[in-house]
């Protein structure tokens, strides 16, 4: 399951999203870290977890031991759900689904230290690695990852003259252009936390101004170059597409 899977199939739910949290797999795919889970773990709360065990079709999937703890785990359709891990003070919300932060899931994962967890803890301390990185190095790449969709997207147009393409790259490239997209994907809540913390650590970065925009504009076209580099260095393609098609209008 993608992303878009997931989400899908969490709001045909509708579960209340005070009562779970996605764990594992699934909160690396919401949060970019990988591309694919195979099923959905959830944390609940006891309201939830009640009310699920009393459906037809849930079964016991597994019982197993964690730091000498037992904890079993029932499965409904797409979900394996248990109350263990249910805590909302490390949660973050990934286009209203409440996700384990990437601490949290470290030390999940971490936690049951199975085989196949091995390769996810290197991918989430990658992840937390690349967190890291100078948010202006991230934007110096970010312009460049920017540019090339655009200019891409403008050929598949049919725009053939260069000139052309550089008049019609501007609506899209220009710091102007890049804030005022910035300012629009805050208004319609098209951000997750995790994005809006990278771009805001972008613009509170001592950088040199600019001599085409003022400088509230030209930190918010920063903010986005940031966030587009970040997406780029965690191989997190989808995400960049999402954010270019909403851009672009495609």
């Amino acid at each position: 399951m993608n992303k878009e899977e997931i989400i899908s199939t969490l709001k045909k739910y509708n579960f209340d999203h005070n009562e779970y949290i996605v764990l594992s797999t699934g909160a690396m795919v919401l949060q970019g870290i990988k591309d694919t889970a195979n099923d959905i773990d959830l944390a609940v709360s006891d309201k939830l977890y009640n009310e699920l065990l009393k459906k037809d079709e849930c079964t016991l999937k597994c019982e197993y031991e964690v730091n000498g703890k037992k904890i079993k785990v029932y499965s409904l359709d797409m979900f394996d759900f248990s109350t263990n891990y249910f805590d909302n003070d490390n949660v973050i919300f990934v286009e209203g689904i409440p996700v384990q932060n990437v601490n949290s899931l470290l030390k999940f994962k971490q936690n049951l230290n199975r085989d196949k967890d091995q390769n996810d803890i290197k991918l989430i301390k990658n992840y937390l690695n690349n967190k890291d990185i100078n948010s202006l190095v991230l934007a110096y790449l970010g312009d460049a990852v920017y540019e090339l969709y655009v200019r891409k997207y403008l050929i598949s147009k049919g725009i053939c003259k260069v000139n052309d393409l550089q008049k019609e790259a501007i609506k899209y490239v220009s710091a102007k252009a890049q804030s005022n997209y910035l300012e629009k994907m805050f208004n319609d809540n098209f951000l997750t936390e995790e994005e809006i913390t990278i771009i805001k650590r972008a613009r509170n970065h001592k950088s040199h101004s600019s001599k085409s925009a003022d400088i509230v504009t030209y930190k918010r076209s920063t903010g986005l170059e940031a966030l587009i580099g970040y997406l780029e260095i965690n191989n997190n393609i989808n995400r960049i597409n999402e954010i270019m098609n909403y851009i672009v209008g495609d």
